[in-house]
């Protein structure tokens, strides 16, 4: 009979080893860049990465607790393909990305990072999972956060370089990074109904710290909803994301020891935005069309912008797909310190599928900016590998 017990706590014990995984995964993006201008201030030629993806590191886990409740964890460093001494790892932000990092002390998980439950519930999350913005970015153009895509760079929805587009300066610091997940934040989905499903994302507002070297972070509110529809040949999607300051000013990013940046929202003042869209399958065609809104309220000069795209996948052969971009940004600012910065991206690109994880890549960008001499009539072209694993 001992020996019975003994043997059931040794099978229950190895069904529950078995039960619990952890993964390695990501992706390696290398290649070679030109790129020039009209004026020549943007030639430059260099050997990098990102153009096609994301060069990454993710770390996985889950655990099966029994009547369908899993545990799950998620881990991401994002890191250079070419240079150990890359600085990827910036100093935090307020509720946002600064540069490729959110973490102040350079952690090894510098993306998207949480830990969840998941059932027929749906999933909750709690870290700095993906706000639902990104999720719908991906739907709405094959490009993704790489060049084409108008993620980053000088001509971006999200906003980076030019800090009065998207909601990048209003989150954290002006100019810092393309905001796709919230620090110290929650995120839920739901299950799926009938192709149906929806998403709810919030950090908190911490306002209370009124000196100028804050010993904590003051941080804007985030509020995120995400609806989704995918069925058949559709694959739709719509985000808003809501940024709400306090009474006193949120920390930006930290420049030099304690010393802080404040963000671009002002006290009591908002910025949202929205972006919608999706994509239709037409056997070796998918098209995609996108728009985004953004706006700000209770600031000195309130912004609107808006932005449209139109793109197409086509798979030539199995091995072969053509893509193609084309983003407009308008800016209805009339403000003389805000002058209008209208903005055209057309992005284009060919994938040739090595295998089903290794892929030799061609991208090409033209863009241009209405207000800026230095960023008129710029081309981009690269040439490299991704390698998923």
């Amino acid at each position: 009979m001992k020996k019975s017990l003994v043997a059931l706590a040794a099978l229950a014990a190895t069904s529950a080893f078995a039960q619990s995984s952890v993964s390695i995964s990501g992706v390696w993006d290398a290649g070679y860049k030109m790129t020039n201008a009209q004026d020549n201030t943007a030639d430059k030629k260099e050997f990098g990465g990102n153009n096609a993806g994301t060069t990454r590191l993710i770390v996985s886990g889950v655990e099966d607790l029994g009547g369908g409740l899993k545990a799950e964890f998620k881990g991401v460093g994002l890191f250079s393909a070419v240079s150990p001494l890359s600085t990827n790892t910036a100093a935090a932000s307020s509720n946002t990305v600064a540069g490729y990092g959110y973490s102040p002390n350079n952690n090894l998980f510098n993306d998207e990072i949480w830990l969840g439950l998941s059932g027929g519930f749906g999933s909750f999350k709690i870290g700095s999972p993906d706000l639902p913005q990104h999720t719908t970015n991906g739907k709405i153009q094959p490009f993704g956060t790489a060049m084409g895509g108008a993620y980053s760079g000088t001509v971006t929805r999200f906003g980076a370089t030019n800090s009065d587009f998207g909601i990048a300066g209003y989150i954290g610091a002006a100019g810092k990074g393309r905001p796709v997940r919230a620090e110290r934040s929650i995120r839920y989905d739901t299950p799926a109904f009938n192709g149906f499903s929806a998403s709810y994302s919030m950090a908190a507002k911490n306002d209370q710290q009124t000196d100028a070297n804050k010993t904590s972070a003051n941080s804007n509110g985030i509020t995120a909803i995400g609806l989704y529809y995918k069925d058949g040949p559709f694959d739709l999607a719509y985000a808003s994301t809501t940024a709400k300051a306090g009474a006193y000013t949120a920390q930006g990013d930290t420049l030099a020891g304690t010393t802080l940046v404040a963000s671009k929202l002002i006290p009591n003042a908002e910025a949202k935005y929205v972006m919608y869209g999706g994509n239709y399958t037409m056997g070796n065609l998918t098209i995609y069309a996108g728009a985004t809104q953004f706006k700000t309220t209770g600031l000195a000069a309130d912004l609107k912008v808006d932005s449209t795209n139109y793109a197409v996948k086509y798979l030539v052969t199995p091995s072969i797909e053509l893509l193609a971009n084309v983003v407009k940004i308008d800016d209805k600012n009339s403000v003389a310190a805000t002058a209008a910065k209208d903005q055209k991206l057309t992005g284009l690109g060919v994938n040739y599928l090595l295998s089903k994880r290794t892929t030799a890549y061609l991208r090409y960008e033209d863009y241009n900016t209405d207000t800026s001499a230095t960023n008129k009539g710029v081309k981009a072209q690269a040439i490299g590998i991704l390698h998923t694993f």
